[in-house]
């Protein structure tokens, strides 16, 4: 399983860089993480990059409605987990996102994020 996660601060990256990786394995024998800390390293990954079963957006703010809103138009079909500091769960489910949660991100969250995907798809 390819998975793309986006976050700009660096600290939060890399904490759920581990629990992400902690939890997929958990689910899944194989998965492969590439992080992205800049916004247009992502966009560039969403608009021309290869295929990713699965995109992590965690971003504060409204910085975070830009990724989904290209999402949305360049990757209708993705599998999407949003994470952010304000409440965007009615837009989550405009825009597709099999999870929606608020910052901070814990395991318990992407457990639970990692069990409704599987349980809609039964597999990625």
């Amino acid at each position: 399983m390819k998975i793309a996660l986006y976050n700009e601060n660096l600290r939060e990256l890399e904490i759920l860089l581990g629990q992400l990786d902690q939890c997929a394995r958990e689910y899944l024998r194989f998965v492969e993480i590439t992080p992205y800390v800049r916004q247009e390293d992502f966009c560039s990954l969403v608009r021309d990059g290869p295929e990713v079963d699965l995109f992590v957006v965690a971003q504060d703010g409204t910085f975070s409605l830009e990724i989904m809103e290209l999402l949305w138009e360049k990757r209708p079909h993705a599998h999407i987990f949003w994470f952010s500091d304000l409440d965007f769960a009615l837009r989550a489910y405009r825009y597709n996102a099999d999870w929606f949660g608020k910052k901070p991100v814990d395991i318990h969250s992407l457990r639970k994020a990692f069990g409704q995907i599987l349980y809609r798809r039964e597999c990625l």
